[in-house]
């Protein structure tokens, strides 16, 4: 037996170095969700946008994918601060939304823009955007058929989402991370919550976090019910959201979610 197998046989046997681990924060059904959805808009002209990349870990999950089923033309944008979150919006969660700093600060602070593009130099149909998405202009970078926002607190997501959904693409899907009430970063679920309520999209959630918004093909938008959902909401329902979103007490139940 070689020197190296006697060692990854005394690893694998007397510690915990081998132990198998999910190493994402996000869900397995999100992760396929995001696959699905590749998969069909793969015909759709437009960029794929991840916001919030961290590491790169969904980023490099997705690139695999992207690799493996052929469709290397489709432009990747990878856009985040790249050193963690923005102060301005941790005093938001702090003074507003009842959060510990000592929970959010720091958060992801080991980022950097350099090096995390270095680590996806394999893959250049990754573009990397070192920006605040509460401002960036994402009509810069349109078409745009498919977007995961994960960005966890509420300011980001409650001022990026009217700017995505106007760049998407007709048919294009947004999903929003961290969709899930009594959490850390339950801003999300807040912001994400408003939005459908002023906007009158009946709020679907697949899996227990993972918000989906689906912009319409037609024009008529005095109903927005995306294809995840199995029903339309009455009126008693979409009157109710914005009280049970601000006050940060939103039961998911409420809302039609999904646990496929």
């Amino acid at each position: 037996m070689k020197p190296v197998d006697i060692l990854k046989k005394i690893a694998f046997r007397h510690t915990s170095w081998f132990k198998p681990q999910y190493p994402y924060n996000t869900e397995p059904i999100q992760l396929a969700t995001l696959v699905n959805q590749m998969e069909r808009l793969r015909d759709m002209p437009g960029a794929i946008v991840e916001i919030g990349v961290a590491r790169g870990l969904t980023t490099r999950f997705l690139c695999e994918h992207i690799v493996k089923s052929g469709i290397r033309d489709t432009p990747y944008y990878a856009l985040d601060t790249f050193q963690s979150f923005l102060a301005e919006d941790i005093d938001f969660e702090v003074q507003h939304r009842n959060k510990k700093r000592s929970e959010l600060q720091g958060n992801f602070g080991y980022n950097d823009f350099s090096i995390w593009q270095k680590n996806f130099c394999e893959f250049p149909f990754v573009k990397a955007i070192q920006a605040d998405c509460s401002t960036f202009d994402y009509a810069s970078i349109t078409p745009i058929k498919l977007v995961f926002l994960d960005v966890d607190l509420y300011i980001p997501v409650q001022k990026a989402l009217p700017r995505i959904y106007e760049a998407l693409s007709p048919g294009g899907t947004i999903l929003v991370d961290d969709v899930q009430d009594n959490s850390l970063y339950d801003g999300a679920c807040q912001a994400y919550m408003e939005y459908c309520a002023q906007n009158n999209i009946f709020p679907s959630v697949v899996g227990n976090k993972c918000g989906v918004i689906a912009k319409p093909v037609t024009t008529d938008q005095s109903l927005t019910v995306s294809p995840l959902n199995k029903r339309v909401p009455d009126q008693a329902e979409f009157t109710s959201l914005p009280a049970y979103a601000m006050q940060g007490k939103f039961n998911t139940a409420q809302a039609g979610i999904l646990h496929s």
